[in-house]
């Protein structure tokens, strides 16, 4: 074959190689080679091996630093070792170690041994790279995608599965993690397997998101690595829940068991009333699904209670009307009804709910406070809660009156309050009017300006009224009245205001005692101006004269009175004829006087010894007239007198007639001029008098 080979190439070429071939066989032939003692390498080194790690010897005895031996490393993974003389060591960096889960589980590299620049030998070398455990296990990532499950699920099912793996091939156990907030809904039956088992019911209504988390943890390895992962269930609701009345009232504070209470639906009317919308309390009759996820619409139905069509209900809304008025609210004070809310889709899914409708009378008043503003003050202490004070130090009471009630108090008027949002917790009011406030929290000379409502639950009239709290310092008195509202007036200025109250006092006590010294001073001079006029025969209220009617809006006329005096009839005449005899005094009036003062009337003479005279007399002047010469004589004759009787108070007269039997008597033996007037008044009315 070689010399087939020879002398198929050129000629040349052909002599050289056969040169060589023939050199190199009775070189060998005559020397033994240094390249004889070496043998193939197996070895061993772990992963993560560090620089200059020591991998083996290799076997020839002759040095590779010599001229004639050489030795040089090939093959796929000789880049991973270096020569350092006949030892092989791993060539590695920081940034490039070597990793079996990479690199492979074994190196293969070839170790060529040249003498004179000739190939002598080649020896494999196999290095097998040991595990470390390096590397902590990886969930899968499609094993711990979201996911979602009914609330209808069983218990005891497989839900889900969850897998990791290690790339060092180390055994896993997948366990839940405890402390995990709704760990207690799962479990793991089998460790080794994945498979995540539902461990309670799951229910929509109380918790519709679940979050588990799983461990993968090697079971093999000192190190017990483990990897961890967060899984999200979403859960999707069933139509496991009936439809219930708004609002739920809960019958157990257990939110795992949750069952709601229908409420009592209450509406007033008043008698009369018809063809109205009722307005309910706590609110609008409503059901809605208990599967919060469906919300299946339901239809309202009136079970009992309608009274012949007195009430009808629409089926989708729920609004009930009054069609029919009442008559009597004494016959009938309440109507009670019952509604029943069912599923569309299935009707076995029902509740009920009871409807109670009040008559009331007609409410014609709302409530209202007292006042429009309120003054509170409250006190800085290191208690939690004190109750408000207002002036006076006085319990402060908020409290609202209602007129369609006996002395205005209404049972169903209900107080609260409408307070900024910096001050919404410091406050409370109780139903009887109290206010509390939180003192710990308030701070001191700051005001607080809040609204208090009176709420009428019946009819749902609602009265406001202002309300401002004053925070005190410590030991500082409540103000008195409001003139200390703003602040708390001290000692002194207390003083200095009762001071001047009182020089108030003093000026206005002068000046009503002035006032009154005036007007006696103004009754005196009038009082004696009319006893002057009445001296004078010319007061106006006094006419001696044939009693007639005066027009007071005219101004009297003062007419001269005369008297004729006839000696010879008053002598001729025979007392014991006059049908006037012995009553004397008396008033004689029987009819109406003539119509003109010039009338003679028949006069009579008295005898004066027949009577005594009263005190009650009345002194007049004969107009001024000159004394005529008869010394004593009595006269008697009939005349009316007209009385006007002053009204100080509306400034006008009083005008009142009267007839009485008058007596003038002149006595001339003084030449005083003088005439007694006596006057019988015994049947004037008692307020009177002349």
């Amino acid at each position: 074959m070689v010399l087939r080979l020879i002398f198929s190439e050129q000629p040349l070429r052909k002599i050289l190689i056969f040169c060589q071939l023939y050199s190199a066989v009775s070189r060998h032939s005559v020397i033994a080679s240094n390249c004889d003692d070496g043998h193939d390498v197996f070895a061993k080194v772990k992963e993560n091996s560090l620089m200059g790690t020591f991998i083996a010897n290799l076997s020839f005895t002759a040095q590779p630093s010599s001229n004639h031996l050489h030795l040089k490393l090939s093959g796929k993974d000789a880049d991973w070792f270096y020569l350092e003389g006949r030892t092989i060591r791993l060539n590695s960096t920081s940034t490039r170690t070597i990793d079996r889960e990479i690199h492979g589980t074994v190196l293969t590299a070839t170790v060529r041994c040249y003498e004179h620049k000739a190939l002598q030998a080649e020896h494999r070398i196999l290095v097998e790279v040991l595990n470390e455990n390096d590397n902590k296990p990886e969930f899968l990532q499609r094993s711990v995608q979201p996911l979602q499950l009914s609330e209808l699920t069983a218990v005891n099912s497989v839900v889900f599965t969850v897998q990791a793996t290690d790339a060092d091939g180390d055994t896993l156990t997948y366990v839940i993690d405890e402390t995990s907030p709704d760990a207690r809904y799962f479990r793991v039956d089998l460790p080794n397997s994945g498979k995540v088992v539902l461990n309670k019911p799951l229910d929509y209504e109380i918790k519709t998101q679940l979050q588990l988390t799983l461990y993968a943890v090697e079971t093999n390895t000192k190190e017990h690595y483990n990897t961890t992962a967060t899984i999200t269930i979403s859960v999707i609701d069933g139509d496991d829940q009936y439809p219930q009345f708004q609002p739920c009232t809960l019958l157990s504070a257990n939110h795992s068991n949750r069952i709601c209470a229908n409420p009592l639906y209450t509406a007033n009317i008043t008698e009369n009333e018809q063809d109205i919308v009722l307005d309910f309390f706590p609110g609008p009759i409503q059901a809605v699904d208990g599967d919060e996820g469906l919300r299946t619409p339901v239809k309202y139905t009136i079970l009992s209670g309608a009274d012949n069509g007195r009430f009808v209900i629409d089926s989708n809304s729920g609004e009930v009307r009054l069609t029919r008025r009442v008559e009597n609210r004494l016959l009938i004070p309440t109507l009670r009804l019952r509604v029943m809310a069912a599923q569309t889709d299935d009707p076995l899914k029902y509740a009920v709910a009871t409807v109670l409708v009040r008559v009331l009378a007609e409410n014609r008043f709302p409530p209202q406070f007292s006042r429009s503003t309120y003054h509170g003050f409250v006190s800085e202490k290191a208690n939690p809660a004190s109750l408000v004070m207002t002036y006076g130090n006085k319990l402060l009471i908020l409290e609202a009156t209602d007129q369609d009630f006996t002395e205005g108090f209404n049972p169903r008027l209900q107080y609260s309050l409408n307070s900024q949002p910096n001050s919404s917790q410091l406050f409370y009011i109780t139903q009887e009017g109290l206010l509390i406030a939180k003192t710990s929290l308030l701070h001191l000379g700051h005001k607080y300006f809040l609204e208090v409502l009176a709420t009428d639950l019946e009819s749902g009239d609602t009265v406001k009224a202002a309300l401002h709290v004053e925070v005190l310092q410590k030991g500082q008195p409540v103000p008195q009245g409001p003139l200390g509202a703003g602040h708390v007036y001290r000692g002194e200025t207390v003083g200095r205001a009762e001071g001047v109250a009182g020089v108030c006092l003093i000026l206005l006590a002068i000046t009503l005692f002035t006032l009154v010294r005036c007007i006696r001073m103004i009754r005196e001079k009038r009082d004696h101006v009319i006893r002057t006029s009445v001296a004078d025969n010319k007061h106006p209220n006094v006419c001696l004269r044939w009693f007639r009617m005066m027009n007071q809006s005219q101004p009297m006329t003062l007419v001269e009175e005369t008297f004729s005096y006839h000696n010879e009839v008053f002598s001729e005449y025979d007392h014991s004829a006059s049908p006037f005899y012995g009553k004397q005094g008396i008033y004689t009036k029987t009819e109406e006087p003539p119509p003109s003062s010039s009338v003679n009337l028949p006069s009579v003479t008295l005898n004066k010894s027949l009577r005594e005279p009263r005190r009650n007399y009345l002194a007049l002047r004969p107009n001024g007239r000159p004394v005529n010469r008869f010394n004593n004589k009595t006269v008697s004759f009939h005349d009316y007198v007209v009385v006007r009787e002053w009204d100080e108070e509306s400034e006008e007269n009083t005008e009142t007639t009267f007839t009485t039997e008058v007596e003038i008597c002149t006595n001339l033996e003084e030449m005083d001029m003088d005439c007694e007037l006596e006057n019988d008044d015994s049947d004037l009315p008692g307020d009177i008098s002349v």
